[in-house]
């Protein structure tokens, strides 16, 4: 059983170990010949990576890291066809452990090569024609006739071409005389040099230009060269960063050769040996350069130095194929750098740039910082541009900030050399005030230039402004001072021209109405009339106030909306009345006593001839006085009994009357008015009042108003709704209460504000007032009696009922 388990194992080990072999081993490599080119189809089973050196004209070094040349024959193989002679394959491993296959293709002279890849293959593409030019640099003595035609880096060397360019990958390649850097490009290009110090690196800046693999570090660990890194620097424009992170300061040569950049690095001591080597040379600018490193050497030519392929060891740089897409930018100038700083700080782009993957490092130290910026400036000072400067001055704090990122690390350093490492860094011209003064100690990474320009400028209390790509700051106070002068002077001279008087006519505003509006708006020297007679206005004024007062004239003077007001006024009165009355007399007595009623309550309206009635109570011929006196007041209707003998008399009258009463008034005024401009409808009577005569004089008379009252205010608002401010009242007079003979009025108001729209209607009102009134009089005691205590009372019922309606309907009138 145990047997069978380590079987097992065993079986399983060599298994994963064939498939992790087989995912990254060469499979296959084949030479085709066609006319004057030939082609290698190099495939492999694993990741498509590869790395090409020509450390020699006729020598092409193709590596595959991390891959195993598997089954394949290490030994030479010689080939008949156009441009290669022989390959050879074999592998070795890396600094850090990695295996690396490589293929070795021995060429002929002036082979022009090209590498494409394809599914799991690369193809190398050699051409004998002389006429192409070669994608592989050549810096052997091999090389040297390419050397001479190559040109010299400068920046009017840029191409229009809005392309970008592709940075297809990096080498590295140590010599007895120093280290090479080769970086290859799909064209030629102009690179930007910057050199920092703490610690020392020479930073390489490729505009307009993209990577197509991803950020990778290249560990030298050589002399002079510690690592060599690249990666995409920023978005727009695009731009792809090359740092070398030096072991000591180093002098170094820049040349160009078709797709390749060469960095040539050499101890400062053979620096004046390169020179005489190189030839013509050339200074590249550092806008950022605040390091004693000195000047960079740009050669044109290469001195010829014959070099074998065992002389090299080469470093190279692991990362996957990526394809990038990118619009084009051409490299900037001096003068455009600070144009492009100059929009920075005055208004804010809409995009958002990202923070780039290698920020700018300036770790200053205070006691170089000085002199380090004297050199910067200097050597920027040759190709720095004017540029035209605007007319107005704008505030440079826009509160968006979309600047380089930079990082440093400060300690009691003078405000004044703050400013001037923005200057260098932004390439706007920076003016200080006198009054500017302090020290500065801040720390920071990755952060824009012009966020860390607003935040030392906060931190000291100064501001700024940005007049064209002249950066000015100062004081608070002093800008305060100089904005208050310059508004004095300004007003000061336009207020020293003459005075013009103008005639402005009006259609629609009454003038005497906007004088007061349009004072508001004219100068210290100006006046404004009136004139009732011809509706217009009499302006004298400065020449610079009449174009702004002619606009306002004419947005006053509009035709104004009109609104038809149309109101429907219900008015419903009700009422009922009902009185029953009744007046009882009787008398009786004989010649020593008599009872009847008292002639004080009355007498009996009743006469009936030829009926004698008790003598002892008889008022007048024939009438007794009466018992009880309750009659209906108003009576309609009467009943009247006599019963009388010689010793007594009974008189009983009854009277009743009823009312009934129904009222309804209906009106439909209309009336059109402007807007905001109030309306009255009214209706009613106007009753005199007499007042006494007072001091000999005669009496007076005044009228009071009992009307029925509607004022609308309609205002048409921008949604073409109208806004009403309605005030509703009705007064009548009620002359069954007076006071000296003067009726009382009865008054009825409501006051409302509504929004209604166009042709809506709004109901006001709809109050009814009822009122119920009994009035009971009787005998005390008889009147109680069920029945025939109705004969001993008086009972009078009244009922009434008030309503008032009011419909509402607005209508703006179209022009």
């Amino acid at each position: 059983m145990r047997l069978k388990q380590l079987l097992g194992v065993g079986l399983a080990v060599v298994f994963f170990t064939a498939l992790a072999a087989a995912d990254s081993q060469l499979t296959d490599i084949s030479v085709q010949g066609k006319g004057n080119a030939a082609t290698v189809i190099i495939r492999t089973n694993g990741a498509l990576i590869h790395n090409e050196y020509r450390p020699v004209d006729n020598l092409l070094l193709v590596d595959f890291p991390e891959t195993d040349i598997g089954t394949l024959d290490s030994s030479t193989h010689t080939v008949n066809v156009p441009g290669i002679t022989s390959y050879q394959v074999h592998s070795y491993k890396a600094a850090n452990g990695s295996q690396i296959a490589r293929v070795e293709l021995t060429l002929v002279s002036h082979a022009s090569v090209r590498l494409t890849n394809e599914s799991n293959a690369v193809l190398v593409s050699v051409s004998t024609d002389s006429q192409a030019a070669p994608s592989v640099a050549k810096t052997p003595e091999t090389a040297a006739p390419a050397f001479a035609h190559a040109s010299v880096l400068k920046p009017s060397a840029i191409s229009a071409s809005t392309q970008i360019v592709q940075v297809r990958g990096i080498s590295v390649v140590r010599g007895h005389d120093g280290t090479n850097v080769e970086i290859r490009v799909s064209r030629a290009l102009t690179p930007k040099i910057l050199t920092l110090k703490s610690p020392d690196r020479l930073v390489i800046d490729l505009l307009n230009a993209l990577p197509v693999s991803r950020p990778h570090n290249i560990p030298v660990h050589a002399a002079d060269v510690n690592m060599v890194r690249m990666s995409q620097y920023q978005a727009e424009p695009p731009t792809t960063r090359v740092v070398l992170d030096l072991r000591a300061p180093q002098d170094f040569q820049l040349a160009t050769l078709n797709d390749k950049l060469i960095v040539k690095l050499r101890p400062l001591a053979s620096r004046g040996m390169a020179l005489a080597v190189a030839g013509t040379t050339g200074t590249l600018s550092a806008p950022a350069n605040v390091t004693s490193i000195p000047k960079p050497i740009v050669t044109g030519t290469s001195a010829a130095a014959k070099m074998r392929a065992q002389d090299f060891v080469v470093v190279q740089p692991q990362y996957h194929e990526v394809t990038r897409k990118q619009e084009a930018q051409q490299d900037q100038t001096a003068a455009e750098r600070a144009s492009e700083a100059a929009k920075i700080l005055g208004a804010a782009p809409q995009v958002e740039i990202p923070l780039s993957t290698g920020p700018t490092h300036a770790d200053i130290k205070p006691q170089v910082l000085q002199a380090a910026m004297m050199q910067a400036g200097q050597q920027s000072a040759g190709s720095a541009q004017a540029i035209n400067a605007a007319s107005a001055t704008a505030n440079c704090n826009t509160g968006r900030y979309t600047g380089e990122p930079i990082s440093v690390n400060l300690k009691d350093v003078d405000l004044k050399d703050f400013f001037r490492l923005i200057h260098e860094i932004s390439g706007l011209n920076v003016v200080l005030d006198p009054g500017v003064s302090g020290a500065l100690t801040i720390v920071l990474d990755d952060v824009p230039w012009d966020q860390a320009l607003a935040i030392v400028l906060q931190n000291n209390s100064l501001q700024c402004q940005l007049n064209g790509n002249v950066l000015r700051i100062a004081l608070p106070d002093t800008l305060r001072r100089e904005a208050d002068a310059f508004r004095a002077t300004q007003e000061a001279q336009a207020l020293a021209v003459d005075r013009v008087t103008v005639t402005r006519y009006l259609s629609y505003a009454t003038a005497r109405t906007i004088v007061p509006t349009l004072k508001a708006f004219l100068s210290k020297r100006g006046d404004i009339i009136a004139d009732d007679r011809t509706n217009s206005l009499i302006v004298q004024d400065i020449p610079s106030v009449i174009p702004g007062l002619d606009r306002l004239v004419k947005e006053l003077d509009r035709k104004t909306q009109q609104v038809e007001i149309e109101a429907r006024v219900v008015a419903a009165n009700r009422s009922f009345a009902r009185d029953i009355g009744a007046q009882v007399g009787f008398g009786t007595g004989n010649r020593v006593s008599a009872v009847g009623g008292a002639g004080v309550v009355g007498t009996s309206p009743l006469q009936a001839p030829g009926v004698t009635a008790p003598k002892y109570i008889i008022i007048g011929s024939s009438q007794i006085p009466l018992f009880s006196n309750f009659p209906a007041v108003g009576a309609s209707t009467g009943l009247s009994f006599i019963n009388a003998t010689n010793n007594y008399r009974l008189d009983v009258i009854l009277t009743a009357a009823e009312d009934r009463g129904l009222i309804k008034i209906l009106s439909r005024p209309r009336v059109v008015t402007q807007n905001n401009i109030q309306a009255l409808v009214r209706q009613g009577v106007r009753i005199p009042v007499v007042t006494a005569a007072q001091l000999g004089g005669p009496p007076t008379t005044t009228y009071v108003d009992a009307f029925l009252r509607l004022q609308v205010q309609p205002q048409i608002t921008s949604e073409n709704t109208i806004f009403l401010n309605v005030d509703v009242e009705n007064t009548t007079p009620n002359f069954g209460q007076q006071v000296a003979g003067n009726p009382e009025l009865i008054t009825q108001q409501a006051t409302t504000q509504v929004l209604v729209s166009d042709g809506g209607t709004v109901v006001i009102g709809g109050v009814i007032q009822t009122t119920d009134n009994i009035s009971r009089q009787q005998v005390p005691l008889l009147g109680d009696v069920p029945i025939l205590g109705n004969l001993f009372k008086r009972k009078a019922v009244s009922t009434s009922t008030q309503e008032l309606i009011f419909f509402i309907t607005p209508r703006i009138i179209q022009s």
